[in-house]
């Protein structure tokens, strides 16, 4: 079901050791991460999505171990929301457009809303910020169980059996670089789909004429 991004680096139980995860409750996560390395959700040809008390939540980046640390990295992303997730929580993964997956030492799997949970600045309070909301909801039990509370459906735009309308066509064919700005399995995929209409094969053949497909 999943797919790593990069490579487990070489080195990751010293990596992993940094997140301070001491507790038996983690031991499926730490597996996890050494199998996997960056699971990026958004740039596939599926939506991914969990449930969390009835809402549907579309699932972005698993965590891991990346140099574009403010999106992908697991230490960086802790240590730029330290004091702002729950204390010994491990922030696991971005979800709905700014909200994170908090992992507790006792080992459930919990939803932080950024509208909700976050620490506010507020001016009229003594030390710059409004008490801080630690309700957050639960998600899973375990790290386990959120994995196989995942759903997987696929997106209509992205069926390669159906081609590209005429008007889209046109507009990448005085646009083609916005088409190669997603990630490269939807390429591959959005290329199957022009193949299917006379004008996605013209455009094709222009994309191949400026060197941006072989």
């Amino acid at each position: 079901m999943f797919e790593s991004k990069y490579a487990v680096p070489r080195n990751i139980d010293k990596l992993i050791s940094k997140l301070k995860i001491t507790t038996d409750s983690h031991n499926s996560y730490i597996k996890f991460l050494k199998k996997y390395n960056v699971i990026a959700f958004d740039e596939d040809v599926f939506d991914y999505s969990i449930d969390c008390q009835g809402e549907s939540l579309p699932l972005e980046v698993m965590f891991g171990f990346s140099k574009k640390r403010d999106r992908e990295d697991v230490i960086a992303n802790n240590w730029m929301y330290l004091n702002r997730i729950p204390k010994r929580s491990i922030a696991i993964a971005s979800l709905n457009f700014g909200d994170l997956l908090c992992l507790y030492p006792n080992g459930k799997v919990y939803h932080w809303d950024h509208e909700v949970n976050d620490l506010y600045f507020d001016m009229t309070v003594r030390n710059g910020y409004l008490e801080q909301n630690l309700d957050l909801k639960v998600v899973a039990n375990s790290f386990d169980e959120f994995l196989t509370k995942i759903i997987k459906t696929e997106i209509e735009d992205y069926d390669p059996n159906v081609p590209y309308s005429d008007d889209y066509t046109d507009f990448l064919m005085n646009d083609s670089k916005y088409f190669f700005m997603s990630s490269k399995k939807i390429i591959q995929v959005c290329l199957k789909k022009l193949e299917l209409s006379e004008k996605g094969r013209e455009l094709i053949a222009k994309f191949k004429r400026e060197g941006l497909v072989r």
